[in-house]
C-alpha cells in the first residue's frame, strides 16, 4: 500500500488523457486500437511515476514545510530515498519496453520527451514563475499527443489548442490553491516556487483567462469541418459549452474560497459533479453524431 503511494497510482488517472483522440475520432470499437492504447496507458503510467519519484525526493525539504504533502512517504520518512532511487530505472525500463514493444516508435519518442521535460521542471523550471504552471500545461497536452501517435491518429490543432489552454488553467489553479492556503497560514512565499502571497490575484486572474480561451478555441472547433464531417447534427455540440463552463468556473470559485487543497485534477476525479457534467456532455455528444434531426439541421442552413 505504501509503494503505491510511492509510485502515485492515483496520478494515473491522468493518462486517460491518451484515449482523446480515439474518441473524438470516433473509433473507440476498434478493439486492436483500444488494446494498443491501453499498453500505452501502462506505459506512461510507469514512466510518470519515475518522475514523481524524482519530484519528491528533490522536494522533501518543501513538502515538510507543506500542510498537506508533510504526509507523502519520502517527506515523513516511511520511505527513503534510497529505496525510492533503486525504483526509478525499472520503472523507466518497464516504460521503454511497453512502449517501444507493443505500442509504436513515435510514441515512444513522445515518452521519452515527456520523461526529459519533467526532469527540466523538477531539477529547474518549477521555480520559474509561471514557467512552471506552462510546463505542466504542455505536460498534460503531451498525454494528448501521445495518445494520437500511439494509434496513428491525427490531432487537430484545435484539441491541441483546447487542452493546453484548458490544463493550462488547472495547473494556475493549482498554484492558487497552494497560495489561498499559505496566506491563510500567514505566510509570506511558496515553499520551493517563486510566488508570493502577493501574487494571489494575478495568478487567478490569469488562470481563468486560460480557461476562457480553451473555451473559446472550442467553440471555433465546432464551426470547423471536423466536427460537420464527424456528427450528424453539429450544432448540438454546443449544447456541451454551457456545461464544461460551468464546470471550470465552479472549480475556480470553490478554489477562491479555499475548498481545494489538493491537485485540482485529483479533486475533480473524487467530485460527483464532474461525472455528471462528463454524463451530460457524453450523451450531448452520442445525440450530436448519431442523431439526424432534420428541423435544426435545416434551419441552420436558413440565410
Amino acid at each position: 500500500m505504501l509503494w503505491i503511494k510511492v509510485i502515485r497510482l492515483h496520478q494515473w488517472s491522468k493518462n486517460a488523457l491518451l484515449f482523446l483522440p480515439l474518441l473524438m475520432s470516433h473509433k473507440f470499437f476498434e478493439i486492436d486500437l483500444v488494446v494498443k492504447l491501453i499498453m500505452a496507458f501502462f506505459s506512461f503510467g510507469l514512466c510518470a511515476s519515475a518522475g514523481y519519484i524524482i519530484n519528491d525526493i528533490s522536494d522533501i525539504e518543501a513538502d515538510k514545510k507543506h500542510l498537506n504533502k508533510q504526509k507523502r512517504p519520502f517527506a515523513s520518512g516511511r520511505v527513503s530515498t534510497k529505496s525510492g532511487k533503486r525504483i526509478i530505472p525499472i520503472l523507466l525500463l518497464g516504460s521503454l519496453l511497453l512502449a517501444y514493444n507493443f505500442v509504436s516508435t513515435p510514441f515512444t519518442v513522445v515518452l521519452i520527451i515527456y520523461f526529459i521535460s519533467t526532469m527540466f521542471y523538477t531539477l529547474y523550471l518549477k521555480e520559474k514563475i509561471f514557467i512552471d504552471v506552462i510546463v505542466l500545461g504542455a505536460l498534460y497536452t503531451l498525454r494528448v499527443l501521445a495518445g494520437g501517435l500511439a494509434v496513428n491518429i491525427e490531432v487537430s490543432t484545435w484539441l491541441m489548442g483546447f487542452s493546453w489552454f484548458f490544463f493550462l488553467s488547472l495547473a494556475i489553479m493549482k498554484r492558487y490553491a497552494d497560495l489561498v492556503q499559505i496566506k491563510n497560514n500567514n505566510e509570506i512565499k511558496l515553499s520551493g516556487r517563486g510566488y508570493l502571497v502577493v501574487d494571489k490575484n494575478i495568478v487567478q486572474q490569469a488562470g481563468i483567462a486560460s480557461g476562457f480561451i480553451a473555451m473559446l478555441v472550442l467553440v471555433l472547433y465546432i464551426n470547423s469541418t471536423n466536427v460537420i464531417n464527424l456528427y450528424h447534427t453539429p450544432i448540438l455540440v454546443w449544447l456541451a459549452i454551457p456545461f464544461l463552463l460551468y464546470w471550470l468556473v465552479r472549480m475556480w470559485i470553490i478554489t477562491n474560497r479555499g475548498e481545494i487543497s489538493i491537485d485540482p485534477v485529483i479533486f475533480a476525479l473524487c467530485d460527483k459533479r464532474t461525472y455528471i457534467v462528463i454524463s451530460c456532455i457524453v450523451l450531448i455528444l452520442i445525440l450530436a453524431a448519431r442523431c439526424d434531426i432534420e428541423f435544426i439541421n435545416s434551419s441552420t442552413n436558413v440565410k
